[in-house]
């Protein structure tokens, strides 16, 4: 079990078990109270139970793929170009500023990020302070989208 929330537009942190991992999309960090500092730019990252693949886009910015107990997490910011997509894989739920991305991505659970503009989206909405993922047989079968708040 794990829970999400947004620490602010550009910012999304998650906690698992005593570990909590906040990645910002703008700066293309990784912050996770480690030793040497944030973790900046492209890489694969195993902080406890969260393996985290930055993939460095053509626009210089980072979009990320984290694999938290078997759920795929993808953060994805603006300027991210549709075919650079296919780096992150399957993704069961989205981060993103970019309602394009969507459809491209196909996530069950969509995060909005920034100004993200979600009305375009064909799903239902939920409105919540933080969203907890208690396994991958709780995701939703459909499409959701999760504002957090």
């Amino acid at each position: 079990m794990f829970d999400i929330e947004l620490k602010n537009s550009d910012e999304m942190t998650i906690r698992v078990k005593e570990k909590t991992v906040n990645i910002n999309v703008a700066q293309s960090t990784v912050d996770a109270d480690l030793p040497v500092g944030e973790l900046k730019g492209a890489g694969e990252y195993e902080i406890g139970d969260i393996v985290i693949s930055a993939v460095k886009t053509k626009e210089g910015g980072v979009m990320y793929r984290l694999n938290v107990e078997g759920i795929k997490i993808g953060l994805v910011g603006s300027g991210v170009k549709t075919e650079e997509l296919d780096e992150l894989g399957p993704i069961d739920i989205l981060g993103t500023a970019d309602a394009k991305v969507v459809p491209v991505v196909e996530p069950k659970i969509v995060i909005p990020m920034g100004n993200m503009d979600f009305s375009e989206i064909k799903a239902s909405v939920k409105v919540e302070k933080k969203l907890r993922i208690k396994n991958s047989s709780a995701l939703p079968p459909t499409l959701e989208v999760y504002k957090l708040d």
